[in-house]
Formats: structure tokens, sequence, C-alpha cells
């Protein structure tokens, strides 16, 4: 009976891992990009309060592997971002830790971020070690 249950819960997992390698496949179209690409995976939230993002997660893409991540926080007006830098796709070891984790101050100007290629401005606040992109 274990040995059941344990085999449909690995089975279930290859599956979904499966249907989620296609969906990210057909999102972000690797075949078609070229460059540096950004993709909302949360949404972007505006404060009224402070007109600054307050929450929401983008990936930066590049020949369709991910070499960064930026988290805007949890929904406090702090004007803070963490930046993770990715190696080879990797983001976080296997104690699902970043690998390189740093926080930088975002300018609040109720400006919204967007999916799509990425300026060269950006990709040099996305290497900067003391900041990171603005909206």
């Amino acid at each position: 009976m274990r040995e059941s249950i344990f085999s449909l819960v690995i089975f279930s997992l290859l599956c979904g891992c499966c249907k989620l390698d296609k969906k990210l496949d057909v999102k972000y179209n690797c075949d078609k990009l070229s460059g540096l690409h950004k993709f909302v995976y949360e949404p972007i939230v505006i404060s009224d309060d402070c007109n600054c993002i307050v929450s929401g997660k983008v990936k930066y893409l590049k020949d369709c592997k991910t070499i960064a991540l930026i988290d805007y926080g949890n929904g406090d007006c702090d004007n803070v971002a963490t930046k993770i830098l990715c190696k080879d796709g990797t983001c976080f070891d296997e104690n699902k830790i970043p690998l390189n984790t740093y926080d930088y101050t975002i300018d609040c100007n109720g400006e919204n971020i967007e999916d799509g290629l990425v300026s060269e401005i950006e990709i040099d606040q996305l290497n900067d070690g003391n900041s990171g992109p603005q909206p």
C-alpha cells in the first residue's frame, strides 16, 4: 500500500513538472527570444499611500535561463527591493537559499513594470552590486 501511494505521488510530481515546463516554454518561447528579457511572475502592486511598488516579482532571462530575480517586497512602503543573481539558471541552493542576494533602494515614481526586452541601462543596473533595476 505504501509503495502504491509513494509511486502515485512521484508520478504526480513528474507529470506536474512536465506541464509546468511546457507552460514556461509557451510563455517564454525560447526559440524566438534573443537578448535579455524580463517577465513579471507575481503581479506588481503599487501603493496609493507612497506611490511605490510594494510587492511583485520579476524574472530576467537570457537565452531562456534565469539570470536574476527581483522581489519587490511584502506590501510595506519601504522602497526596498531584493535582487537575486543566478548562475547557469540556478538561483537557489539545495536548501532553497538564494545564491547571491542584494537589497537596494527603488525609485517611488508610480511606474509599473511590463514584460519585455531589457534596455542597456537596466542591464547595467542589474549588474550593479549597489543598485538594481528601477521601475
